[in-house]
């Protein structure tokens, strides 16, 4: 093969690349439908048993309890970016003039730059992930019962891009699998707090919660393109979509005021996508071919996630000697996706482990953590209505720890007004610290 025609085919392949990212590939199952918090995964991803914000919608809807305003998000832009983006952006800045000059510079070059292109990037596998704009509300607790319990409700609209790129190394010649998704989902969590517990015997409070959820999906495949088949690419071909009905369930205990656990199950009931499939070409010749087959049902996994927070009073830097936290550090630690068939806790214990901290400095806060043992760091600034998130996190592809890790940079931009009494406020902080001390003794 020519160089100038081996060169046009892998600059399509790395443009492809950079425009799909790479996720998963076959399809046994569905993917489950979760946006990762920034915040969260600042902190490890540990936050089951947290979930005081609007990250609650995904990691447990019980925790809608501990939001004490109106609140309502009008906009949030998330962002995710891979190393293996940085990657391609660098080799392009590096390699501009070979790119767009490529006829110009003589045999030798072309040949040295096209093993190049190979040995560079043939591996690379651009991640990028884009979720907007995320509306919703949540209501402020609402007193039952002799103002003993409360209740609390919301309303969510998601949605989010994400794409699949593979480069599979035939025998002969290497070939190109992908896969794009578009996917929305409308939620409704109702969650409920027990401020007393005398009848069980236990002490704490307790937040019980339900998420109820509408899914769409919409996704473009092409599997094992040939070299010549990436030279003629275009977006046509098969187009898949569905809709689906899921439920959540999420518990939080807060054993007193400072040590909270909880539980989340995610997709309970093995919610499913019934895909539709139709055809539409791009080119010359523009159509939209009716439906044309209906698939199997693909189940979505249901998942279980268990946690636990610590906010200390005090933390000891030398025997006897303490400073005071003023509430404002928090610690947890989680478990996560315990009942995976395909990836069992005795093979994968490692992956499972999240541990992370949070220290709030009035609107500033810094997180660190570990998310399935790759480390991770945070930072936020909170102002009245604008919220500014930043995350940088590993996190394991493979099934096995060190198999496939993958470097991710998150950015959030969210825009959130929030309303209600002061002193109504003021009267259920007080309240729920209150009681937690006092059903603790």
């Amino acid at each position: 093969m020519k160089y100038n025609v081996k060169f046009k085919l892998l600059m399509s392949f790395i443009v492809l690349s950079i425009g799909f990212p790479k996720i998963l590939f076959a399809i046994k199952y569905e993917n489950n439908l979760f946006i990762k918090g920034v915040r969260p995964m600042g902190m490890g991803g540990a936050f089951t048993a947290i979930s005081d914000d609007e990250n609650a919608f995904f990691y447990n809807c019980a925790g809608i309890t501990q939001i004490y305003d109106d609140t309502l998000q009008i906009f949030s832009l998330r962002a995710d970016v891979d190393n293996h983006v940085v990657k391609a952006y660098a080799f392009y800045n590096e390699n501009k003039d070979n790119i767009l000059h490529f006829m110009d510079i003589s045999p030798e070059k072309q040949g040295g730059f096209v093993d190049e292109v190979v040995n560079s990037m043939l591996n690379c596998a651009p991640n990028v992930l884009v979720s907007l704009p995320n509306i919703l509300f949540i209501k402020r607790p609402i007193d039952i019962n002799r103002n003993k319990n409360s209740l609390n409700f919301g309303l969510g609209f998601f949605s989010y891009v994400k794409a699949i790129v593979g480069f599979d190394k035939g025998a002969l010649l290497p070939s190109l699998s992908y896969k794009g998704e578009v996917t929305g989902v409308g939620m409704l969590p109702i969650a409920f707090r027990i401020y007393s517990l005398n009848s069980l015997n236990l002490p704490g409070v307790l937040s019980l919660g339900v998420n109820l959820k509408y899914m769409y999906r919409l996704v473009n495949s092409k599997e094992d393109l040939s070299l010549i088949e990436i030279g003629k690419f275009d977006f046509g071909g098969n187009f898949f979509d569905a809709t689906a009905f899921g439920m959540d369930f999420g518990v939080i205990y807060y054993l007193n005021s400072r040590c909270f656990f909880g539980i989340n199950a995610t997709d309970l009931y093995n919610s499913q996508f019934k895909y539709k499939k139709s055809k539409i070409h791009f080119g010359d010749e523009k159509k939209l071919s009716s439906t044309i087959d209906t698939y199997d049902p693909q189940e979505i996994n249901p998942i279980l996630n268990i946690g636990c927070a610590y906010i200390p009073e005090k933390l000891y830097y030398w025997p006897g000697s303490y400073i005071y936290t003023n509430d404002n550090i928090t610690f947890a630690f989680d478990l996560t996706d315990l009942n995976n068939p395909n990836e069992s806790f005795s093979l994968t214990p490692f992956k499972k482990i999240h541990i992370g901290t949070e220290c709030r400095l009035n609107l500033f806060s810094l997180r660190a953590g570990l998310n399935s043992g790759y480390p991770s760091f945070g930072a936020g600034i909170s102002l009245k209505a604008v919220n500014l998130e930043y995350a940088f996190y590993g996190e394991e592809k493979g099934i096995l720890p060190g198999q496939e890790p993958d470097w991710v940079h998150s950015f959030l931009l969210s825009i959130k007004l929030r309303w209600g009494n002061k002193f109504t406020r003021q009267l259920v902080r007080m309240k729920k610290k209150v009681l937690l001390d006092i059903c603790l003794s």
